[in-house]
């Protein structure tokens, strides 16, 4: 039998390395005269650059950056050949700053250092992640770190975050790094809301990042404030462009200010990582991420993975399934079948995910 696991991480618990790993030994174990191929998958967010590392040797970088708090991190990045492959989360993410975070003041500058210190090895592709961030503020952080001018009306120069932002009156892109012309800038992102508006970056999920109402309001008229800035200083607008409420409005920016590209996570990795060759050599797939519902059938891993599998079947191991049955899915496995809360499965879901496959998977595969 020839086993393609295809994982997306267990967020919050388990990266798809991890899940990988973990699947491939109990089958090998047990089944000796299998194959089993890796890809672990991201969608731009937590372990994008994991992915590549595995899939494609590329090779770490570690940088120091600013983090969302203005505190100095080390953040680590992949480069393969003049590609840097990016996950804005290492500089700008939330778990750098947890229950302290506030949107309204948290910068994505260190998102812009990560580019600069690629540009700086000789990158001239860059694939950016942004799932995660800590941010709220269009992505003006990362635009200044690169050499942009935000400036308020009294032509001041605002702060890197979502204060700053809802001061822009105006925007010089003429000091941006001269090497950025020759980039070609790729956003990974797997949500298409727009910059702002009830389904836009600050109501949906700015109160994430530790915004109230009264913080989540004050950015939404901030990005408002910051579009405006733009349509004057740039004579462009991308507000409504899917994924522009991405990362706090990053997506947004990193749009306006460096012409950036914003696609499919899922889609890209997979592209990049052969998935449609490495099919091709299997006899099934299994995908999975720690919640299967019909969010996941949407542009997610697992609904890409399946609408790409052709004749290949495809079993989904989830920690929880919301989802008795789904279209191109043969079998569904979970972790967690009582549904427990997150925190009481935490310390377990290792030893879970172990004993699922020892148990189910294993039983299924053994009559596949």
């Amino acid at each position: 039998m020839r086993i393609l696991l295809a994982p997306d991480s267990f967020k919050g618990s388990l990266s798809a390395l991890q899940v990988c790993t973990a699947i491939k030994a109990v089958i090998q174990s047990e089944i000796p005269e299998s194959t089993v191929d890796c890809i672990p998958v991201a969608d731009g967010g937590e372990g994008t650059v994991d992915s590549f590392v595995f899939s494609c040797d590329a090779k770490i970088r570690k940088t120091e950056v600013t983090a969302p708090d203005f505190k100095r991190v080390i953040a680590e990045y992949a480069v393969m050949d003049d590609t840097a492959v990016i996950e804005t989360a290492q500089a700008s993410g939330l778990p750098l700053v947890g229950s302290k975070n506030n949107p309204v003041l948290a910068t994505s500058f260190g998102s812009g250092e990560l580019i600069l210190s690629a540009l700086d090895a000789g990158c001239r592709k860059i694939i950016l992640g942004i799932g995660g961030s800590a941010t709220n503020d269009g992505g003006i952080g990362l635009a200044m770190a690169l050499g942009a001018r935000f400036t308020g009306k009294s032509g001041n120069i605002v702060e890197p975050n979502g204060k700053g932002m809802s001061e822009v009156a105006a925007i010089d892109l003429g000091g941006m790094d001269s090497r950025l012309a020759e980039c070609e800038i790729t956003v990974l992102c797997d949500v298409e809301n727009p910059l702002y508006g009830e389904n836009g970056a600050a109501f949906i999920y700015a109160p994430q990042k530790g915004a109230d109402k009264e913080k989540v309001v004050f950015l939404d008229n901030a990005l408002r404030n910051l579009e405006k800035a733009v349509i004057k200083s740039l004579g462009a607008d991308f507000a409504n462009l899917p994924g522009a409420g991405a990362a706090g409005g990053m997506g947004y920016g990193l749009k306006a200010f460096l012409g950036a590209k914003l696609q499919s996570g899922a889609k890209t990795v997979l592209d990049i990582c052969g998935f449609d060759e490495r099919k091709q050599q299997a006899d099934l797939i299994i995908t999975g991420e720690g919640r299967f519902d019909s969010q996941s059938l949407m542009g997610k891993v697992p609904g890409e993975i399946i609408s790409r599998a052709g004749n290949v079947p495809v079993a989904v191991l989830c920690g929880m399934s919301l989802l008795e049955k789904a279209d191109g899915v043969c079998r569904i496995f979970e972790t967690n079948p009582q549904h427990l809360p997150f925190e009481t499965v935490l310390p377990m879901c290792e030893n879970m995910l172990y004993n699922t496959v020892k148990g189910e998977v294993l039983q299924f595969l053994k009559k596949f």
